[in-house]
């Protein structure tokens, strides 16, 4: 895969200084496993540390064949049950696993409940997302970055016991907030 079709637009001249990005990129170069989870609140510049992650990676020469980058929904619809490990690439960035939790957390009006179907359909992708991400966790070999919110949202998204090992198995690097842009209509 051309590394213009792993590296959004918007993010194709992402860069950072974070020291949990240094040591990443610095153990999957030497050929060790890393694992790494970015936590931060909406606008925190989490998506953007990933791609610069995955960028230097390309910079470095690593081969983008190697890299594989998803949106968690994506992942989801995507996953297949029992696909080999092996068909998963060696370094994974998934973002946004905690997106869909985190929009009913942020809602400032009531929901209305979604149509059976729907609740259905969201289930299974609950499901999948939460399976996609114990397969990758447990890949002995792998290298990972996942995007979150909290701990506590990463939990509900995809079951406490996988978020126990994503915590026990990655570095954390906590973002903050950023200002947000102002918009001009």
């Amino acid at each position: 895969m051309p590394e213009s079709d792993l590296i959004p637009l918007h993010f194709a001249d992402a860069e950072t200084e974070h020291p949990a990005v240094d040591r990443w990129c610095a153990a999957v170069l030497d050929n060790r496993p890393a694992r790494l989870l970015l936590l931060g609140p909406y606008w925190s510049g989490k998506s953007h540390t990933a791609y610069a992650a995955l960028r230097r990676l390309l910079a470095a020469g690593y081969h983008p064949d190697e890299v594989a980058a998803y949106r968690a929904c994506d992942l989801a619809r995507a996953y297949e049950p029992g696909l080999p490990r092996t068909s998963i690439a060696p370094v994974t960035m998934v973002d946004d696993v905690t997106l869909t939790v985190d929009l009913v957390h942020e809602a400032k009006v009531p929901l209305r409940p979604d149509t059976v179907e729907v609740q259905a359909m969201m289930a299974l992708e609950a499901g999948a997302l939460a399976e996609a991400i114990a397969d990758l966790v447990a890949r002995p070999d792998g290298s990972w970055i996942l995007i979150a919110s909290t701990p506590e949202l990463l939990a509900e998204a995809v079951g406490g016991p996988v978020a126990a090992r994503i915590l026990a198995a990655a570095e954390t690097a906590e973002l903050r907030q950023r200002p947000l842009p102002e918009l001009r209509w």
